[in-house]
């Protein structure tokens, strides 16, 4: 049996965009770099390999990539939400802005 290459290089492509976030931390940038430097070597090598579908090793594998796939994508997207949030803030600070203006009165 081939391992699932497909969601390897989703993997190892969510981990570079999250390594270029500016959202995050420098360090775990570095960690995901890291991370998916190292897992898409994995995959090159994975590439030619064949296995046994039964084996425990395998279907740990398999587990593991498709469980690191999801918390990924919640990852990114929270990113996303946090992001909009951001712009939100943004746009109420001007809405808020310019409502002061139009305001009779101004207690400081």
């Amino acid at each position: 049996m081939l391992f699932d290459t497909q969601t390897l290089t989703r993997i190892v492509e969510r981990s570079f965009d999250l390594s270029m976030s500016g959202a995050l931390p420098q360090e775990t940038r570095a960690e995901y770099l890291a991370h998916g430097k190292r897992l898409r070597e994995l995959l090159m090598r994975l590439l030619g390999a064949r296995f046994d579908a039964d084996s425990a090793e395998f279907k740990r594998a398999t587990d593991a990539m498709h469980e690191t796939n999801h918390a990924l994508t919640e990852a990114a997207d929270d990113l996303n939400k946090i992001s909009q949030a951001v712009g939100r803030l943004t746009e109420l600070a001007g809405y808020l802005d310019k409502a002061l203006k139009v305001a009779g009165r101004v207690l400081t």
